[in-house]
């Protein structure tokens, strides 16, 4: 017997309906299936919202990381490094100078 809360999938149903490509099928040799994805604690899939947050609000400075000699660059660079700020924080890491071979 399959458990089933109705009230579960309605509140989760807006959340479904915004992943890129939930009801998407392909052909196989077996003619035209649904996709079943089933990795969700390695990617998950592409939710529409965020998507499309990102494609308005920083895909226009996307650029390489090591030039700052364009706004774009520039811009990418600084998100880079402050990224790299924010994960240390959360992991509590703390600031760390490998050794050089030089210093031996």
């Amino acid at each position: 017997m399959a458990f089933h809360d109705s009230s579960l999938e309605d509140y989760f149903g807006t959340f479904r309906r915004n992943i890129v490509g939930i009801d998407q099928n392909y052909i196989s040799p077996y003619g035209l299936k649904k996709i079943i994805y089933c990795d969700w604690i390695a990617s998950g899939r592409l939710y529409g919202p965020i998507e499309e947050k990102i494609s308005h609000l920083i895909g226009p400075f996307v650029a390489n990381t090591h030039t700052e000699t364009s706004e774009t660059g520039s811009m990418m660079t600084w998100a880079y490094h402050y990224a790299q700020e924010i994960i240390k924080k959360h992991l509590n890491c703390r600031l760390y100078k490998s050794p050089s071979p030089r210093d031996s």
